[in-house]
């Protein structure tokens, strides 16, 4: 069976300290509830530019338009551990940035910033990836961690439906 990695929001965290402070000692706990209030960043060491994300749904899908590349829909949650893994692995890949760059319009989402749009989407879990193409059409979708390989798969679906 696969496992997908997925926080529920902030019921994930709190079941993590408890673990952390039933079987380490309450400092440990203290320490990794600070590790994920504080997003990591989405700068890496590569030598390609960091994303330019657009945090505003309609901005991006407006540049979407304008230029005819598809969307990426990144939709992540504070104090999600597989989001913030996503930020730092999958995000900061150099091969991932150059192909967004090059071919995408890369949209975040977040219920913190966009709970209006999110009402309308049902996002069963965080992270939620999506690949819509510049009329709205969802071209494809992954709800869980994509490591880099997994992530260029589902990128994958917009040069499908170029063809």
């Amino acid at each position: 069976m696969k496992r997908i990695m997925v926080c529920s929001g902030q019921y994930a965290l709190l079941a993590i300290v408890v673990l952390f402070a039933v079987s380490s000692s309450a400092a440990r706990a203290a320490d990794l509830v600070g590790s994920y209030l504080h997003p990591v960043g989405l700068t890496g060491s590569s030598a390609e530019p960091a994303i330019d994300w657009h945090d505003d749904f309609d901005a991006g899908w407006r540049a979407a338009k304008q230029s005819g590349r598809p969307m990426v829909i990144f939709i992540t949650s504070r104090r999600c551990r597989y989001c913030d893994a996503m930020k730092r692995d999958t995000w900061t890949d150099g091969s991932i940035r150059s192909r967004l760059k090059n071919g995408f319009v890369a949209i975040r989402l977040s219920p913190d910033r966009n709970a209006d749009i999110l009402r309308r989407i049902h996002v069963p879990a965080y992270p939620t990836t999506l690949i819509g193409h510049p009329d709205g059409k969802v071209l494809a979708h992954k709800v869980g961690y994509q490591p880099p390989g997994a992530l260029h798969q589902l990128l994958g679906a917009a040069d499908q439906s170029a063809n």
